[in-house]
């Protein structure tokens, strides 16, 4: 066995031979019921305010959650997006908060249903013309991007993927979901900063940039600078998918204040306004159903 997917194993990262079914099975959108919205209204003052730091942080370590364990170890990464993404039966009552009852989760498998549907019906757009290049920027293991070449339909010869990450971390588990997925000889792994993209990527024109979940941790003049950049490399008629992040159930506070997890935090208005900055133009914008992402698909301006 691969020791990274050893790794990914003992890190309850869901095991490769699940992909399909659990991909398949993630079909319907999630919102908050009414007495999850209570919850919210009366836990919160208690969680971000009321009960002692340390107190609430030893009885979390307590928990079995792998959810929780890898947030302490690695917040926001992309092994927690992992587990979100998979949505395990929980194991104790703070696996169940974590996972089911959290909203930034629910938002979460709302935000990659979304994005992927959005990406797979481009591929499937450009992908009837010509053969597709798309580039993801913060990429992790793909998990977007790969699951987005597999439902649209298109053969996958005709689609060039580069997943581009500062850290090369979660490639060889990408590849190995690659593999499973059977589109390996189309995915590039770059390990690179795509602020410099042309000397990332010096020769790729792209259909389809994917940036998604990286706005949310960088400032508004590092993401102006990315997205001016990626810019650059989007042909005409291409589509950028980015997304930003609003806290209506009062998630944040807790998070940074157990897992030192912090988002910057922008309305659809706000994006827009960065996006113009940069010189894009909005076309579409999408809040799913919890109501934390705004998920914005833009052109070059001025085509």
């Amino acid at each position: 066995m691969s020791p990274v997917l050893a790794d990914v194993q003992n890190r309850n990262v869901p095991h490769l031979r699940s992909v399909r079914n659990s991909e398949a099975a993630a079909t319907s959108l999630e919102s908050p019921t009414i007495r999850q919205r209570a919850g919210y209204l009366f836990a919160n003052p208690w969680k971000n305010f009321l009960l002692p730091a340390a107190w609430l942080r030893s009885r979390l370590r307590r928990s079995r959650s792998p959810l929780v364990a890898e947030s302490f170890a690695r917040p926001g990464g992309w092994r927690s997006m992992e587990i979100i993404y998979r949505n395990a039966e929980p194991v104790d009552w703070f696996d169940r908060q974590a996972l089911c009852d959290n909203p930034l989760s629910m938002a979460a498998r709302n935000r990659r249903r979304l994005v992927t549907r959005k990406i797979a019906e481009l591929i499937a757009r450009y992908g009837a013309r010509s053969a597709v290049t798309i580039v993801g920027v913060g990429a992790g293991p793909g998990r977007h991007v790969q699951t987005a070449i597999v439902e649209s339909g298109i053969d996958p010869a005709r689609v060039s993927a580069y997943l581009i990450d500062l850290d090369n971390d979660a490639f060889e588990y990408g590849r190995l979901l690659a593999t499973r997925f059977e589109i390996s000889h189309c995915l590039n792994f770059v390990k690179g900063d795509a602020r410099r993209i042309r000397k990332v990527l010096p020769a790729v024109a792209a259909h389809i940039v994917k940036v998604v979940g990286l706005a949310e941790y960088l400032s508004d003049s590092q993401f102006v600078e990315l997205l001016r950049a990626l810019r650059e490399i989007l042909v005409p008629g291409g589509r950028l998918i980015t997304h930003g992040l609003v806290d209506p159930h009062g998630t944040g506070r807790f998070l940074a204040r157990m897992f030192k997890l912090r988002h910057r935090q922008r309305n659809e208005r706000q994006m827009r306004t960065l996006l113009r900055s940069a010189g894009y133009r909005v076309v579409e914008c999408i809040v799913e159903p919890v109501g934390v992402y705004p998920i914005l698909t833009a052109e070059r301006d001025g085509m």
